[in-house]
């Protein structure tokens, strides 16, 4: 059944699995991991791999501030959720986990905005690349657990509007890993 929010879960949704896949590939290229097992190859293709590495950490990070950014003109889960409950579309409970869960998360947001505001969507006149990146102090393990949470909270909002989920069963980091194996035995 439609709802007048389809829209913006859906925008929510994309943003989310893009933020995901961006993840996987950025951190299959950069991750302690499997870096050291393909630096070779990257640095044969330095020219390249460079370029992706910084291009997918960028995507992800701008992915990942728009679903929280708290804009009223643009599709953001913060004023979904004002929203969903001025026009009374879910419950009290269901309301304030939503809220309580985005709380939670709102540090690591913070940290995504810095990157996004200093570095990325703009170029900080009162901080350097490098300063921006010390204030943030983000670590991969908080951006996975930014995108792995948002997904479930998205699902935990679908699941009490319309009780349905969203498959977020996408992920890049087994064709990454099968390109840089390709290449690799090339």
């Amino acid at each position: 059944m439609a709802t007048p929010y389809d829209a913006t879960i859906k925008e929510l949704q994309d943003a989310a699995t893009a933020a995901g896949l961006h993840y996987d590939v950025w951190w299959v290229l950069r991750g302690s991991d499997t870096r050291p097992k393909y630096v070779d190859i990257m640095n044969k293709y330095l020219g390249y791999f460079s370029v992706a590495i910084s291009a997918h950490f960028v995507a992800m990070l701008v992915a990942l501030y728009r679903i929280y950014e708290t804009r009223d003109d643009t599709h953001n889960f913060p004023t979904l959720v004002d929203r969903l409950e001025t026009e009374g579309a879910l419950n009290d409970r269901t309301v304030a986990s939503l809220r309580s869960q985005y709380a939670a998360l709102k540090p690591i947001w913070v940290k995504v905005s810095v990157l996004r505001n200093d570095v990325f969507g703009h170029r900080s006149l009162k901080l350097d690349v490098d300063a921006a990146f010390a204030k943030a102090g983000i670590s991969g393990n908080e951006l996975k657990d930014l995108v792995e949470r948002t997904k479930a909270l998205l699902n935990e909002l679908t699941g009490a509007l319309r009780d349905s989920m969203y498959a977020f069963n996408l992920s890049a980091t087994r064709d990454t890993v099968r390109m840089l194996d390709d290449l690799k035995s090339k």
